[in-house]
C-alpha cells in the first residue's frame, strides 16, 4: 500500500485510476444522480473527467483528497469517499456507496478512515458534512459519527443542505488507521 491507501482491515480507501472508469460509471443510480445534483446521469466521458481531475490533485496534493472504496478481499468498487479542505481547519466530508453495497457500513467505515486522514495529515479539526433535505440513510450517517446539526443553507441547485458539523479531535474519526 501507498501512503495515500487506508484501511480498517474490512475496507481499503486507494485512489482513483483511469481504468475504473468504466466500473465508476457502472455504480451510479437514480439516487447518486438526486443527492449530488447532477444535471443529468453522467456519461463515460465524465467519469473519466472525475477520475482525471482526483488523480491530478493528489499528484499536486491538491484540495480534493478523493478515494474509491473496496474490501480489502475484494478488486470491486465500491463507491468512494472525499475530503475537501473549506479553510479555518474545515473539511467537507463527502461519500458515495453503489447500490448493491449500501446499508452495511461501508459508508461510516470509509468516512472514518478519510475523516482520520483530514485530521492526521490536513491539520483539519471539524468535518461538515452537507446533506440534501430528505437524505434520510446520509442523515442516519452523519449522526452515527457524531455530528451535530449546525443549520440549513442553501444547495448548489437551489434546494436545501442541511449542514453537520463534527469535531475531529473528539469524534470517532480516531478510531481508523492509516498506511
Amino acid at each position: 500500500m501507498n501512503g495515500h491507501t487506508l484501511t480498517d482491515g474490512v475496507v481499503i480507501l486507494a485512489p482513483l485510476t483511469a481504468e475504473d472508469a468504466t466500473e465508476w460509471l457502472a455504480g451510479q443510480d437514480e439516487e447518486q444522480v438526486r443527492w449530488f445534483e447532477l444535471a443529468r446521469p453522467a456519461q463515460l466521458s465524465d467519469a473519466q473527467c472525475f477520475i482525471s481531475e482526483r488523480m491530478e490533485s493528489w499528484r499536486t496534493m491538491g484540495n480534493h483528497r478523493h478515494w474509491g472504496i473496496q474490501f480489502v478481499d475484494s478488486r470491486t468498487l465500491l463507491g468512494g469517499v472525499e475530503v475537501r479542505p473549506l479553510g479555518d481547519s474545515e473539511v467537507n466530508l463527502s461519500y458515495v456507496v453503489f447500490p448493491p453495497f449500501r446499508q452495511r457500513g461501508v459508508a461510516r467505515r470509509a468516512s472514518l478512515l478519510a475523516l482520520s486522514y483530514a485530521a492526521d495529515t490536513m491539520g483539519a479539526e471539524t468535518a461538515v458534512i452537507r446533506i440534501l433535505l430528505g437524505n434520510e440513510f446520509s442523515m442516519k450517517l452523519a449522526k452515527s459519527l457524531g455530528a451535530t446539526y449546525a443549520g440549513e443553507e442553501p444547495s448548489y441547485a437551489g434546494d436545501t443542505f442541511k449542514v453537520f458539523r463534527l469535531s475531529l479531535g473528539t469524534s470517532c474519526a480516531s478510531d481508523s488507521s492509516h498506511d
